[in-house]
């Protein structure tokens, strides 16, 4: 069944230009954490602020108090969010120092090194938030090919929405630009983030004034820290674990900046923020989406990466992420209720399984179980670096019916949909330790 499509009323046309390829970059590009602007903007930026659309400047003005208001929460009770909409948020690289821009707007004209596509759905009661690689292959209207994020290096964010809209045939209502600067501070004006890091994160280069040090386990992240904790990409998945490690910090903070409590610090927020973004957002739009969000509170979001493969350099594409254009339709097609699932045969579903609970050999134990459920392309990978107390179920590639099945052969533990699972499977299993009680009760 094709996917409908419609035009994005709201975005200007393309810009007369043509792509042309972009002056290579004299450093590694800058982390990849705007998400928390994004909510900060969503859920603690209002009024005028929001209202520009985009030909107009970034937001210049601080919030009245009517504007604060909006967002207290008998006010924002009364707030409904009345059709979907689907969001192109664009986390931009600081410009180089030898190209200083001339105003804040030319500094957001930078390459994406962030790219994610929100929707927001108050049918399904769901937030889905599609991660889309910088290096994804992509091929623009001049016909010249090249990677996602230089669209807005070129042409804005027109030309973005426009290149992520037709990869996914879907219709982009609205964007977000938000530079890096400011970001560790919007942190720490939000009290940090609690995060699980999960291995020893120790690199220095600098020729890029770069120093990472974290230690192993659970705690409380700075804003600095959790500079450190995105821009780390000595791992063997590169672009991709860093996109991963983006979704586990996007779920952490969802718990924590999304309660109602936090609305006291909009005002504090709103100083890091405001200097930092752009966006067509109505305020209509973005109070609605407030409310929906303090709702949802993380448990209504689903985290999938763009499906895809490495690009090999026997292709000439080596570099490159490169999307899978059906598993892709499929995706879109759920998340928009507009395709009929397929049924679902055990014997297909690519299971991982990692061992969480601190006890060794679980992860086989738990692979023979599932081959007596009639689950077949099973296999282990290496323990997980830390213990968990509940299961994890993930939907890698956005396959909720697929990890239900799983979890109900399992009969522990919960599902969630997220890409931080291993790439290779489409049901990734993190065993905690509530497989033990249930192994203990069938002896």
């Amino acid at each position: 069944m094709p996917l409908p499509t419609r035009p994005p009323s709201t975005l200007p046309p393309l810009p007369p230009r043509h792509l042309y390829p972009l002056p290579a970059r004299s450093r590694p590009p800058l982390w990849r954490f705007f998400w928390v602007g994004f909510l900060s903007a969503v859920a603690a930026t209002g009024g005028g602020l929001l209202a520009y659309q985009l030909r107009q400047q970034i937001l210049p003005i601080p919030m009245t108090e009517d504007e604060l208001a909006a967002f207290r929460p008998d006010a924002l009770r009364q707030a409904t969010l009345d059709r979907s909409l689907n969001i192109l948020v664009l986390g931009v690289d600081n410009p180089l120092p030898q190209q200083p821009p001339q105003n804040r707007k030319q500094a957001l004209q930078n390459r994406s090194d962030t790219i994610l596509l929100v929707r927001f759905d108050p049918k399904a009661d769901r937030i889905t938030l599609i991660s889309i690689p910088r290096d994804t292959f992509v091929r623009y209207p001049n016909r010249q090919i090249g990677k996602l994020n230089a669209a807005n290096a070129v042409g804005g964010p027109a030309l973005a929405a426009r290149a992520v809209g037709e990869m996914l045939n879907l219709p982009i209502d609205r964007y977000i630009r938000l530079n890096t600067d400011g970001i560790t501070a919007l942190i720490d004006a939000i009290g940090g983030v609690e995060i699980d890091v999960p291995y020893r994160m120790k690199y220095v280069d600098r020729t890029q004034n770069l120093t990472i040090d974290l230690e192993p386990g659970r705690q409380f992240l700075t804003g600095d820290q959790a500079h450190q904790f995105l821009r780390f990409r000595q791992d063997e998945l590169g672009d991709i674990g860093r996109v991963q490690r983006q979704q586990e910090l996007l779920r952490a903070l969802s718990y924590q900046l999304l309660q109602p409590q936090n609305l006291s610090r909009i005002p504090k927020v709103l100083e890091v923020v405001r200097q930092h973004l752009d966006t067509n957002l109505r305020w209509e739009e973005v109070i609605s989406l407030a409310q929906f969000l303090l709702r949802s509170a993380g448990e209504r979001l689903d985290m999938v990466l763009l499906p895809g493969r490495f690009g090999q350099a026997s292709e000439g594409l080596a570099g490159y992420w490169i999307p899978d254009r059906q598993a892709t339709q499929r995706l879109v097609g759920q998340m928009l209720g507009t395709a009929t699932p397929p049924p679902i045969d055990p014997r297909r579903i690519r299971i991982a399984v990692q061992n969480a609970t601190g006890e060794p050999s679980q992860a086989g134990h738990v692979l023979q179980h599932l081959r007596q459920q009639g689950f077949s392309h099973v296999f282990t990978v290496e323990d997980h670096t830390h213990t968990l107390a509940t299961t994890q179920v993930l939907a890698q590639r956005g396959d909720f019916n697929a990890a239900a099945l799983v979890h109900s052969a399992l009969r522990v533990g919960e599902v969630r949909v997220q890409s931080t699972g291993i790439l290779e499977s489409d049901v990734t299993i993190q065993v905690g330790q509530d497989w033990l009680s249930q192994e203990n009760m069938r002896r």
